[in-house]
């Protein structure tokens, strides 16, 4: 499910938002490289898998909100999960580089259904 950018502005900041769901089952930094140079066959499925949904680029630095619906909730750690998306984000388009993420907040929830939330929030302000 793919929803538009929406615009919002308070007094301390201005944000640009991008919200969607990666209806993909999520992938641990422990299965997407052989080593620390070479992406398994898991990663290269999970990344074409990904690539084909859109999201909308969110310029300048960012903050990302994840929510991962998993079956394992109680034997996943939810970190593990992000490396692999965050670098995914990239190539689709969807921020510039993950060297301009300067928040992160992660979370998961136990569901039958495997999947990924992402909320994309431009930061205009650096005081966040």
């Amino acid at each position: 499910m793919k929803l538009p950018i929406i615009s919002q502005t308070n007094s301390k900041n201005s944000f640009k938002k991008a919200y969607s769901k990666i209806l993909v089952k999520p992938l641990s930094v422990n299965d997407a490289w052989q080593g620390r140079r070479f992406k398994t066959s898991e990663y290269k499925q999970y990344e074409n898998d990904c690539l084909w949904q859109k999201i909308p680029l969110v310029k300048g630095e960012v903050e990302i909100h994840y929510t991962f619906h998993l079956k394992r909730y109680s034997t996943s750690d939810v970190d593990n999960f992000i490396k692999p998306l965050q670098d995914i984000l990239v190539k689709m388009g969807a921020i510039e580089d993950d060297k301009k993420v300067v928040r992160i907040v992660a979370e998961k929830v136990k569901d039958e259904k495997e999947f990924t939330e992402v909320e994309i929030k431009q930061c205009v302000d650096k005081a966040l």
